[in-house]
């Protein structure tokens, strides 16, 4: 099944990547249908998840007068929302590991292999671009800088997670690392950079400017973050704002979501994870 877990979100990601509105939706439609005969999703979620699908197609192929289009986009946030969250009825994530300490001296943690919050992505990907500019860029940074850029920020990310007594120097390579690393890059942070850099911060730009759009967004980036405490809720907004800095200079959503990937893999590979067990 976990193999299956794989195939459906790369599978998702790639029908939300087709310009062809008929291959975008019937792709994750065949692929939800999979997913419940399968029994890697129950047929409850399926059924909920085949209405997004089909409000998410509304949206993009269909006009309709203002009222009709603000209701669509209100039921589209909540129901996002719930998938984010976790809180669809009938959502079971696929367990990797429950409860386990992955690394000595810090706390247990539970994995899964989730199969909602990608299908926020499969939707975004409808209106945004993941290679391509999806705005144009702001602050003249060249291309060739940006990995060094990126680089930089996560060492200094960590070691502000480290300064601040969340995480400790521990390099080791846990057994879940390669179900980590595919799963956390196509459940976690292709969405979350769609929905924090390409939806929330291209819309406050429009509205406030570049640099409240990156703070804001970053600052509601770290909320997200609030069941780690405050002191992670700092460094996950502190991660916000670089990965946010990235998509400015750049115009493109690949960078932030390579960048989101790096830090996650480097904290699990080189530190405590999730946290240490004081923290």
């Amino acid at each position: 099944m976990l193999a299956f877990g794989m195939l459906y979100s790369l599978s998702l990601i790639v029908f939300g990547l087709c310009a062809d509105a008929r291959r975008r939706l019937g792709g994750a439609v065949a692929i939800l249908l999979l997913a419940g005969l399968v029994g890697y999703a129950t047929w409850l979620f399926v059924v909920l998840a085949l209405g997004y699908v089909a409000l998410s197609g509304w949206m993009q192929i269909r006009r309709v007068p203002p009222w009709l289009a603000w209701a669509r986009i209100a039921a589209w946030v909540v129901a996002s929302a719930g998938l984010v969250l976790h809180g669809w009825p009938g959502y079971e994530g696929l367990v990797v590991v429950e409860q386990r300490v992955l690394k000595e001296g810090s706390l247990p943690v539970s994995l899964y292999v989730s199969h909602d919050k990608v299908l926020v992505a499969w939707s975004l990907l409808g209106w945004l671009p993941l290679f391509g500019h999806s705005m144009p860029p702001v602050g003249g940074v060249p291309a060739r800088a940006v990995p060094w850029v990126g680089a930089g920020g996560i060492v200094a990310l960590m070691g502000l997670a480290v300064a601040l007594g969340l995480v400790a120097w521990q390099p080791g390579l846990p057994e879940v690392f390669w179900v980590f690393a595919v799963a956390n890059l196509l459940n976690t942070c292709v969405a979350e950079e769609l929905l924090f850099r390409g939806m929330l911060q291209r819309w406050l730009m429009r509205r406030t400017g570049a640099l409240v759009a990156v703070a804001v967004s970053s600052g509601l980036f770290g909320v997200a973050h609030l069941t780690g405490g405050g002191a992670f809720v700092l460094v996950a907004t502190a991660a916000g704002l670089l990965y946010g800095l990235v998509y400015l200079w750049t115009g493109r959503l690949v960078w932030a979501v390579l960048v989101h990937w790096g830090l996650n893999l480097s904290h699990l590979l080189l530190f405590s994870y999730p946290m240490l067990a004081g923290a």
